[in-house]
Parts: C-alpha cells; sequence; structure tokens
C-alpha cells in the first residue's frame, strides 16, 4: 500500500504509503523500500509500526506474521530477537529482505533531511503501555518535528497527545465507520454491523432511520470528532467522502471548522472512476489524498506535484 498526499490550497505535497513500493522490487513497509523512496527525495512517506511483546516496534501491517512474513503467530506475542530473524514475503514467496525495526527507520530518516514527514502508521493490536509508549517517544524524540503517528485507535492517540502535545497526529475513523465490501472483512474487527444507512456502523444512529442521510452523517462526524484529539489530522476512506457527499454532507468542511486536514484514501489511478472522484474531492477542499500511484495520477490530473 503507498500512499500520495496531495494539499489543494496551498503546495500539493505527496506521500508514500507502505514505505514507497516505488520500482516495486522491495517488500512494502522494508527498510529497503524505505532507502529507495528517500534516496529517490520523496518529501512525505509512510509506513505501518506493530508494538511487539517487548516494546518494540516492528515495521509491519499484518498481526498475523504468516500474512507478510516467513514466520507464523502474532506479532504482539513476539520479542525484537524472534521477529528479527524473519523475512518479508512478497506474492507470497519469502524474500531476502529482513523485517525492519522503528529505529532503524528514524536512523535513516536523519541521513535525510530532505524529507519532511514520516508517518508512522500505528497497529492497535495490543494494549499500549506505560513503558511502550515512552519508548516509542524515545526512538522519534530525535525527529520529533518530523513525525506524524496516525492510527485507527483514537484511545492511542489520546495517549500520545498527552504525552507528547508537540506531536503530530492523525485519526482514520476506519474502526466505527466503513463501507461494505465484497471481500470477507477480516475476523473481531469492527464495526460488525451494516446500519440503516447502508455503511458498517456500530453506533445506536445507524439502528434505524433516524432522519435524512445528511443528519445521520453530521451526527456520526460530531460523535467521531469528540473521540479524537482537537486539531489532529484526518484519514477517511474517500468512499467514505463520497457517500457523505451524495448525502449533502461535507465532511470535509465539517473538519475544517474543527482545524482539522482532511486526507482521503486509498486513490489510484489505474482504477475505474477515480480520476473523477478525485477532481470531485478536490473541488469540495480536500487536504491531501493517499495513492499507490502517486505519479500516474498526477499526471491524469494535470496538476502540480511535489514530491
Amino acid at each position: 500500500m503507498s500512499k500520495e498526499i496531495h494539499t489543494v490550497r496551498d503546495t500539493p505535497v505527496t506521500l508514500i504509503h507502505h514505505a514507497a513500493n516505488g520500482s516495486h522490487q522491495y517488500p512494502p513497509g522494508s527498510i529497503a523500500a524505505l532507502v529507495e523512496c528517500l534516496s529517490s527525495g520523496a518529501k512525505f512517506i509512510e509506513i505501518d509500526i506493530i508494538p511487539l511483546a517487548d516494546g518494540s516496534f516492528a515495521l509491519l501491517h499484518d498481526q498475523h506474521l504468516a500474512a507478510a512474513t516467513s514466520g507464523k503467530g502474532l506479532a504482539s506475542q513476539m520479542s525484537r530477537s524472534q521477529v528479527s530473524s524473519l523475512r518479508y514475503k512478497v506474492d507470497g514467496r519469502i524474500s531476502d529482505e529482513p523485517v525492519g525495526f522503528l529505529e532503524d527507520a528514524i536512523d535513516l530518516l536523519r541521513q535525510h533531511p530532505r524529507t519532511l514527514r514520516l508517518q508512522l502508521d500505528l497497529k492497535p493490536f495490543s494494549l499500549l503501555t506505560e513503558s511502550t509508549i515512552q519508548n516509542l517517544l524515545q526512538i522519534i524524540n530525535p525527529v520529533l518535528d518530523r513525525i506524524q503517528v496516525t492510527s485507527v485507535a483514537d484511545w492511542v492517540l489520546r495517549l500520545l497527545a498527552a504525552h507528547a502535545p508537540r506531536l503530530l497526529l492523525g485519526f482514520d475513523p476506519l474502526l466505527y465507520l466503513d463501507i461494505v465490501e465484497e471481500k470477507p472483512r477480516p475476523e473481531n474487527i469492527p464495526p460488525f454491523r451494516v446500519g440503516a444507512y447502508g455503511l458498517l456502523d456500530d453506533h445506536p444512529l445507524s439502528a434505524y432511520q433516524w432522519g435524512p442521510p445528511a443528519e445521520y452523517f453530521a451526527a456520526r462526524a460530531e460523535a467521531l470528532a469528540a473521540q479524537a484529539p482537537g486539531g489532529c489530522e484526518w484519514f477517511i476512506r474517500a468512499e467514505v467522502l463520497q457517500i457523505a457527499l451524495d448525502a449533502g454532507f461535507n465532511w470535509i468542511d465539517f473538519l475544517h471548522q474543527q482545524g482539522s486536514k482532511v486526507d482521503a484514501w486509498t486513490i489510484d489511478a489505474d482504477q475505474p472512476g477515480r480520476i473523477q472522484l478525485t477532481q470531485r474531492l478536490i473541488e469540495h477542499g480536500i487536504d491531501e489524498l493517499t495513492t499507490n500511484t502517486p505519479a500516474a495520477l498526477a499526471q491524469r490530473l494535470n496538476t502540480e506535484i511535489e514530491f
């Protein structure tokens, strides 16, 4: 998963998700992929991190190690020494790339001052202890002004905001509101219920058609805004933003009034209808876009993009 951020009111910017697939030579999220992205001069890069049992942070997206590595079991139950012997998988095949750790990524960032921001998408697969939070902050402290920690876990973001008020944060409401997809949803990942307005939503507001869809979205946006730290950036699935707009509610404008930027994910140039959706989101004030195809999207949009 790679990702582009594209600001529309000032200077467009680019973010590569999963440490920039780039030329797709390296496993997403690996140190090798990160090196390629940094060396290319990318200014905005994202990688996923998972806290391990000993408080370390591995560069992994999936809780189940077998999904993307040569290992088995749950990442949150493993130690750094156990995970360090594993290799990433690419298309189901074990690669030569070892699983990386957050310290390695931070060391690389310090060597590449042209990169303005490294986004760490923190996966909440275990409760974060005080020592784990302090370890995270200690690791990123040398480049704190160039780090953004994002998560679907609003409770984690609130803890980080209390411990490090200067740290840039980002919230994805994916666990609370999402679209219904054809592929099976991962086990035990909320929301579990399809609500009355056609979205996955376990909130009582979705139990019945209490009012028009626009009022539903406005109420859900207000409730979710109360959960996230004030002023943090929001990362919202593009389809959810589109459905809200179709219903008559501009979630982007609502968040702007709260002092927050908004990123829409994931916009890929080779997917049907994505260019039209992108243009619509830009017209409604989206701050940033997420894509696996930043160069192609920039070309299709015929607009200024900063890599």
